[in-house]
């Protein structure tokens, strides 16, 4: 980790905190929850704010070390994950005439494959970032990285010096997939219309877990953790991914506090596995599993 003195670092801690919140989904919440809603401008006070902390990156020395996280959050936000999904390019595509009848005129599991297709332009618009920025693939991760690393002792996930990733990766990536199909059966609702055949539910489910377990993990931890981490240091950067992550599920699935409080631990989970091991091979797989059976549950409703 870089050495910034003191005062400098909580300046540096405070403004990658309020960047993160004017990115997360904490405003859209309360407007929904507590206000009669967002309004439509509501977007745009986000993204006035994070363009002034990224022109303070750019014109003072002291914040420049925050300016490829500032422009990650900012470019993410635009493209699509600010306002709940409901602004930026990836809404605007979405909402947009030409993509209702197309995607409209598909069968629905394509159609549903599709969608996530398009989510995947974040991704590949912040990895096409960092390779102009010269760095490499290990450098944000993006490497299996070593899967048999040792796991650092935490008392929150019980680990001790003898574990390695191999086990606690392989324990909570069943202790996750077991959770979310137990949640997502004690609420299920039978539709009105014909269940599809799992023979084709499974498989597209896999289809888009897999897309949407590497978005998530690249756009959401692997890039952020790798432009932050040696600078505000790995608690730090951990905590804030790991808050950005759960606020983004409150309207996931599961919803409410529950999936902010699950989701919350699953990306901190996630984060570290990234953090210790320097890739991405159990961040990806532990967010893959209990997607299949996430979006399994959600196509059988389509």
């Amino acid at each position: 980790m870089e050495d910034y003195s003191e005062p400098s670092r909580r300046n540096i801690l405070a403004i990658a905190w309020i960047a993160v919140i004017l990115t997360s989904n904490l405003a859209i919440i309360l407007w929904r929850e507590i206000g009669p809603g967002e309004p439509v401008w509501w977007p745009w006070v986000h993204v006035a704010g994070l363009f002034l902390i990224l022109s303070a990156t750019l014109l003072f020395q002291g914040l420049k070390p925050l300016r490829e996280f500032v422009f990650i959050l900012l470019s993410i936000f635009l493209l699509g994950y600010g306002a709940g999904w409901n602004f930026g390019l990836i809404p605007y595509i979405r909402d947009s005439t030409f993509w209702i009848d197309w995607t409209g005129s598909l069968p629905a599991m394509l159609s549903a494959v599709m969608i996530h297709v398009l989510r995947l332009t974040p991704a590949l618009f912040v990895l096409l970032l960092l390779l102009v920025r010269g760095l490499r693939r290990s450098d944000f991760f993006l490497i299996k990285g070593d899967i048999r690393a040792p796991v650092e002792p935490s008392k929150l996930i019980g680990s001790k010096e003898s574990d390695s990733w191999p086990k606690i990766g392989t324990i909570f990536a069943v202790i996750f997939t077991v959770v979310s199909f137990i949640i997502l059966l004690g609420n299920w609702v039978q539709p009105a219309g014909p269940i599809p055949s799992l023979l084709v539910v499974i498989p597209v489910a896999m289809v888009i877990a897999t897309m949407n377990a590497f978005n998530e993990e690249f756009t959401l931890r692997a890039a952020p953790l790798s432009v932050l981490w040696d600078r505000i240091g790995k608690e730090q950067a951990l905590l804030l991914t790991t808050f950005y992550f759960g606020l983004g599920h409150f309207y996931g699935y599961p919803s409410g506090v529950l999936g902010i409080l699950l989701a919350g631990f699953l990306g901190w989970f996630l984060g570290k596995s990234m953090l210790e091991t320097k890739g991405f091979f159990w961040a990806w797989l532990v967010h893959f599993l209990p997607d299949v059976v996430i979006f399994t549950f959600i196509l059988m409703a389509v």
